[in-house]
């Protein structure tokens, strides 16, 4: 038990530096790359709380590869200290080292499921609603903002604000040859909710524009009814980029959406299967780290463990990311482009742990 609660602790803590490290490193290319793109009213003071408010879906993408480096230094410091070696020459087997590795990390990854599913998301639309209503220019398509199609039209969203209205809408409209037919400028855009599937947007103060062969013909509405199956809840999901920071309900709505309208649903699979299997994938690194320290990083300095478990999840890392893209263009179940990384790196952990026990 004592040496259960030793071991775990000296592994948490160097797993939390770890991710700290990493988390402040990361954090700190984020601002540089935000204070490239001031703009408007999104100056320094905006740029470092968008940091701050993305801190959350930060830890959440860091702590894999916090807990490789961690357990990799943790366990390394074990071993400088001829700690593993005593406990092995006193009967501990590997195995059971293995497990009481495992227990806290364990804890760890509950921690980030939820942090995932009720942190993250909230957190990231925050950030970007704000970022987006202090760098948009209203009347204007900016960088910022979200894009939706429904049938054949195309509409640019300049930001939602926390309340569910809609600022700076425009919307491009098309007929089946794909000539546009109509655009319009609404400033805002308010839900009402209705029975059934009566619900619509109230959308205020507007211009439209018409677009025939005669030529082009311009008038203002005051409002104007847009009956749509897009809901606030949808509208907020679309002002998070990466699918991975939102919840798993979240990544249904919106697959269980664009398969209504005949869209493409890879990219938010790719992001429901990475959410769902990362606790296997963080095994995985766990299990490589343990087999790297009772094996070929046994005697090696803490630098060298740390460059090492860098690496591994860098690679790790790598073929993750080329295979997303490359079930988008071969067009294979994205639960394979997200499963293979995984099953490579169980093998190679299995293969050196068996080498190590």
């Amino acid at each position: 038990m004592v040496l259960g609660r030793y071991i775990g602790s000296t592994v948490i803590w160097s797993v939390l530096f770890s991710s700290a490290a990493l988390m402040a490193i990361i954090s700190l290319f984020v601002l540089l790359d935000e204070m490239s793109h001031l703009e408007n009213n999104y100056q320094a003071r905006e740029a470092v709380l968008f940091v701050l408010y993305t801190l959350p879906g930060r830890f959440y993408d860091m702590l894999p590869f916090g807990i490789l480096i961690g357990c990799l230094a943790g366990l390394g410091g074990l071993a400088n200290h001829s700690e593993l070696i005593v406990m092995r020459t006193s009967g501990v087997s590997t195995y059971r080292i293995s497990f009481e590795v495992m227990k806290p990390i364990l804890v760890l990854l509950l921690f980030n499921l939820y942090l995932g599913e009720y942190i993250v998301p909230d957190m990231e639309r925050m950030a970007r609603n704000e970022r987006e209503r202090a760098a948009s220019n209203l009347g204007k398509v900016s960088r910022f903002g979200f894009w939706l199609r429904e049938g054949q039209s195309y509409l640019h969203v300049a930001w939602l604000n926390p309340g569910g209205m809609l600022e700076g809408i425009t919307q491009y409209e098309f007929d089946d040859n794909q000539q546009m037919v109509r655009t319009f400028y609404a400033k805002r855009g308010v839900f009402h909710e209705q029975q059934g599937d009566e619900s619509y947007w109230l959308l205020e103060d507007i211009d439209v524009t018409h677009i025939s062969d005669e030529g082009t013909k311009v008038s203002h509405l005051p409002g104007l009814e847009w009956k749509t199956r897009v809901r606030p809840d949808l509208m907020a999901n679309e002002s998070i980029i990466d699918p991975v920071n939102l919840s798993l309900r979240e990544l249904n709505r919106k697959i269980e959406y664009l398969t209504a309208q005949g869209l493409n649903t890879r990219r938010y699979e790719l992001g429901y299967w990475k959410k769902v299997l990362q606790p296997l994938a963080v095994v995985g690194l766990v299990l490589i780290a343990i087999s790297f320290i009772f094996g070929p990083l046994r005697e090696s300095t803490m630098g060298v463990r740390i460059v090492s478990g860098m690496v591994a999840g860098i690679l790790f890392k790598f073929v993750q990311d080329l295979m997303a893209p490359a079930s988008l263009v071969f067009e294979f179940p994205p639960i394979l482009a997200v499963i293979l990384p995984i099953l490579l790196c169980y093998g190679v952990g299995l293969y050196l742990f068996r080498r190590a026990a």
